[in-house]
C-alpha cells in the first residue's frame, strides 16, 4: 500500500477503534487484522522492535552467540527466514512492541495486561518470520506533511526516512530532523 492509501485508510478509521488497536492482549486478533491492512514493506534487522506485532512459535535454542542482546537480557538471533528470540519476558507491552508467544502446548502468552508482558523464570525461545511482522503504523506529520510510519520509512530506533532526509523522534510523535 503506498503512503496516500495509508492515510486514508487510517483518516476513514473510528479513532475509538484506533486506540483499542494499540491496547490490551485481548485485543491482539482484532489489532492484528486492523493493522494488516496497513502494511507498507517487510521487517528487517534495522526496524522490526519498532512499534510492531507479531505471533512468535516457541522453538529451541539456536546453537552459538546471539547476533544481538537487548538492555532487557533478551537476545535475538538472525536469518534470512526470520528471528530467533529468547527471552524472559513476552506479550504486549515489550518496549513499544506486541509480541506473543504460541507455546509447543498451544498456549498463547498476550501478557499480563496493558503495557505489561508475562515474565518467566527462565528463557523461553520463539521464532517469528520477517514477513509476519506487522508495524503498527501510525499517522504522524513531518515537516508539515502527513506520514504513516511503516517498515519502508523505519530505519532505526526512533528514525525514519522522509523524503531522502532522517528524522528523530523527540517526543510521542514529534520527529524533527536527524542531526548527528
Amino acid at each position: 500500500m503506498n503512503q496516500k492509501e495509508l492515510i486514508e485508510t487510517i483518516k476513514n478509521s473510528d479513532p475509538e477503534q484506533i486506540k483499542r488497536y494499540q491496547g490490551p492482549a485481548k485485543f491482539f486478533k482484532t489489532s492484528k487484522k486492523y493493522y494488516e491492512n496497513l502494511q507498507d514493506g517487510i521487517a528487517s534487522e534495522m526496524n522490526y522492535f519498532e512499534n510492531t506485532l507479531v505471533m512468535y512459535t516457541e522453538t529451541k535454542k539456536p546453537k552459538g552467540d546471539p547476533d544481538f542482546e537487548s538492555d532487557s537480557g533478551s537476545r535475538y538471533w538472525y536469518s534470512k527466514e526470520g528471528i530467533v528470540r529468547g527471552s524472559d519476558h513476552w506479550g504486549n507491552g515489550v518496549a513499544n512492541c506486541d509480541w506473543a508467544l504460541k507455546r509447543k502446548n498451544g498456549k498463547i502468552i498476550y501478557g499480563v495486561s496493558y503495557k505489561s508482558p508475562k515474565t518467566f523464570k527462565d528463557r523461553l525461545y520463539g521464532f517469528a518470520k520477517w514477513e509476519d511482522y506487522l508495524f503498527k503504523a501510525r499517522l504522524i506529520e513531518v515537516n508539515n506533511k502527513e506520514v504513516v510510519t511503516s517498515f519502508k520509512n523505519t530505519i532505526g530506533r526512533d528514525l525514519i526516512k522522509v523524503d531522502g532526509k532522517k528524522y528523530e523522534r523527540k517526543v510521542i510523535e514529534t520527529f524533527e530532523e536527524y542531526k548527528k
